[in-house]
């Protein structure tokens, strides 16, 4: 009952407080989707009949992140911009809510509770949900896109824009439905891990630091291919779906499983003796 309350407080105040970032997330979207179509006529409007694309199309395009690069005199320089600037909207949004919790109501509530395992795992579900609600507020932008703009609802992958539009330089002419699972999947599961080893990092450290420190490690990831830097598995762009030697989906699981469970467990030791009355919070 303890944590049910808790978890109950956080879904009411916590979706409200960030309910503009929702109406963002549908705006930021709709001007991805724009760009993608725009694009797409402009790359076959020499061909007798434009490609339609489909729903995966459109959300491979805005998650897909960037090809490996490898600088040199004939590459020009990429920056994933729209791969960028999603996963920081995503981590700003759940940046503050815990931390001011604890300066506010929340705190009030977890010293009348004195539950503090029950408050981190209700914040850690908040958090979870919080993700998995942007991801569809993501996913239904896109697919209303489609139905206004009469592009193809489906899971078919495009095989021509994947070279011509994201220039992932793929050696394979089709793609299989695996590449669909690991774009719908992943990304949404590697935001999860992301917002909450932020959330743990923030015990730690002030907030602003914990979004930079995050910020760091996605840029990194978008310069250095590595299965170390777990930001490369959120880039669907180099799964081994699309290119030889890319990161599979059972690697991607394994980082997901490593960040969420050792920062659920982490935050849970810390907070256990955290000082919920430091002045940092009053």
């Amino acid at each position: 009952m303890r944590f049910f309350n808790l978890f109950k407080y956080d879904v009411k105040n916590g979706f409200r407080i960030n309910l503009l970032h929702l109406l963002v997330i549908v705006f930021l979207v709709l001007a991805y989707c724009f760009d993608f179509y725009i694009r797409k006529k402009h790359a076959y409007m020499f061909d007798p009949v434009i490609p339609s694309g489909t729903w995966i199309d459109y959300l491979f395009y805005i998650l897909a992140g960037i090809k490996e690069y490898i600088p040199s005199d004939t590459e020009s320089f990429l920056f994933p911009v729209k791969w960028m600037l999603l996963h920081l909207f995503i981590l700003y949004s759940t940046l503050h809510y815990p931390y001011r919790d604890l300066s506010a109501l929340g705190l009030n509530m977890l010293m009348r509770t004195k539950g503090r395992l029950a408050w981190w795992s209700s914040k850690t579900l908040w958090n979870i949900c919080y993700v998995l609600a942007i991801y569809a507020v993501i996913f239904l932008t896109i697919l209303t896109f489609c139905f206004i703009m009469q592009e193809p609802i489906s899971f078919e992958i495009t095989p021509m824009f994947v070279n011509d539009l994201l220039d992932a330089q793929s050696p394979f002419d089709t793609f299989s439905i695996d590449l669909v699972v690991y774009i719908v999947f992943i990304p949404v599961m590697m935001s999860i891990a992301f917002n909450l080893l932020q959330m743990t990092i923030v015990l730690f450290i002030k907030p602003l630091y914990s979004f930079g420190m995050l910020a760091i490690m996605l840029l990194s990831s978008a310069y250095i291919v590595t299965p170390y830097l777990p930001g490369n598995y959120a880039m669907p762009i180099r799964s081994i779906d699309v290119v030889e030697q890319g990161l599979s989906f059972n690697g991607a699981v394994i980082a997901w499983s490593i960040l969420t469970v050792g920062s659920f467990i982490l935050g849970c030791i810390y907070f256990r003796r955290f000082d919920i009355l430091h002045d940092d919070f009053n």
